[in-house]
């Protein structure tokens, strides 16, 4: 374990070396280099699967965290001359960083989308803000941990998206029928969908205008799909109920 310790404090320490010994306009070039390549890994995972925020929104919030970082430890650096009143200006470069988490926390907000129960949009904005944090720290010249965090990002994207379909997880369905309205029908369909292996959360029904019939809305949750979808083709194929929706929630 020290060994590994050791070796990995000698790669910070030679990376570091080598990239400040190229000159503060070459080693500000490279980092924002390495902040296209970091954003561009994690927004090439996002682009391939479909997402709004893909390949360039994550290459651009990367970028313009490095440039950020990189200009505001220009300031620090910079020896501001005393103030005729005597008062020394000290910059902290670190004020800066605090601004740009929060505003890409509310540009990764925009892209959480909530519609009719079902959220979109967390892991793009969780994403964002991660990418935002690889990006100062490629700016500030921390290299090997910024490497370590986008390969981390990865795995989370990527290989854990693998991992989920392995772990039992319960699902929300929101399903409408229609069925002749005699006394009992909604709690002999809720009876159909139990005997289905299905867990109905809630159900309420609203009579047509001739009151011969009833649409019956279920919000069900179950851990196996195939249940479900054999439970659909049933009510599908039997002619006392009409499927007319079904949505995830």
């Amino acid at each position: 374990m020290q060994l590994i310790i050791d070796t990995l404090n000698n790669w910070d320490v030679a990376v570091r070396g080598w990239a400040g010994g190229l000159g503060i306009p070459v080693e500000s070039a490279l980092r924002l280099l390495l902040a296209v390549v970091a954003g561009g890994l994690v927004g090439l995972e996002r682009e391939v699967r479909g997402r709004q925020a893909g390949f360039r929104t994550y290459i651009l919030v990367c970028l313009g965290s490095a440039l950020v970082m990189i200009v505001s430890t220009e300031f620090a650096r910079h020896d501001w001359p005393n103030r005729a009143d005597g008062i020394n200006l000290n910059i902290d470069p670190a004020r800066i960083a605090y601004g740009v988490m929060t505003g890409v926390g509310f540009l990764g907000a925009g892209t959480i989308v909530h519609n009719r129960g079902s959220v979109r949009g967390l892991t793009t904005a969780a994403g964002l803000w991660c990418v935002a944090a690889v990006g100062l720290a490629i700016g500030v010249g921390i290299y090997l941990l910024a490497a370590f965090a986008v390969v981390m990002m990865l795995s989370a994207l990527w290989i854990l998206d693998y991992a989920e379909d392995f772990i039992p997880k319960l699902r929300y369905r929101a399903v409408r029928v229609r069925t002749k309205y005699v006394p009992g029908c909604v709690a002999n369909t809720v009876l159909q969908f139990k005997k289905g292996g299905l867990h109905v959360v809630d159900a309420s029904f609203e009579r047509s205008e001739d009151m011969s019939s009833a649409v019956i809305d279920l919000h069900i949750a179950f851990v196996n799909s195939n249940q479900y979808y054999d439970l659909e083709r049933k009510l599908e194929a039997d002619p006392d109920y009409h499927l007319l929706a079904t949505r995830e929630l």
